[in-house]
């Protein structure tokens, strides 16, 4: 078993670039075996994304604190800003995240691809999901019977290569704390569920 891990080489200019054109191998046989623990195709890549500008933010940094979120004497869900949405800038924000993933290369393919997208039921949160990732797979369809399309202008577009669109599991488990502010109440899941 080998490893070069952040090797120094005049290839990759001197720096320490690991696994960027710097032949960095870790395999279980020889190269030629073709087995690697690290090719693309088997590895799974993790991307965190918050959701983007919300009118709970805009109001938190127009008074310069948290106090406009506190319900008061009303219920939370009578707030204006319980669940809150997405600002036309926070719309914009999600919309030019997936232009930039749309030419950000990714394991083999010349844009990044999902398979999975797992979101809070926050209704911010759903809408950034919907916009950077479009209308997601149909529950139960697996990936291969789910038509989809590459980016436009790519090369996987232009041949027509198929690309499912991403799964969605809304779980409560990734929401935020609820308990003090009003914009991190949600409403009810059928009324999410018949708008996303």
């Amino acid at each position: 078993m080998t490893t070069n891990f952040l090797k120094s080489t005049p290839k990759n200019g001197g720096g320490t670039n690991a696994m960027i054109n710097d032949n960095f191998e870790y395999a279980l046989g020889t190269p030629e075996s073709g087995f690697s623990i690290f090719l693309a195709e088997r590895t799974k890549k993790v991307h965190f994304i918050r959701h983007a500008e919300g009118y709970h933010n805009v109001a938190t940094k127009e008074t310069g604190a948290n106090d406009c979120l506190h319900r008061g004497d009303d219920l939370a869900s009578e707030h204006p800003l319980y669940d809150s949405r997405l600002t036309e800038k926070g719309i914009q924000q999600s919309v030019d995240l997936k232009h930039y993933l749309a030419k950000r290369p990714s394991g083999s393919r010349s844009f990044t691809a999902f398979d999975l997208v797992v979101v809070s039921p926050l209704t911010r949160t759903c809408e950034t999901a919907l916009h950077v990732f479009g209308a997601p797979r149909p529950p139960g369809t697996p990936s291969f019977l789910s038509k989809g399309s590459a980016p436009p202008d790519t090369l996987e577009a232009e041949s027509g290569v198929n690309i499912p669109p991403p799964r969605f599991l809304v779980r409560e488990e990734c929401r935020e704390r609820w308990g003090k502010y009003v914009c991190d109440g949600r409403r009810t899941i059928s009324e999410i569920a018949s708008e996303f």
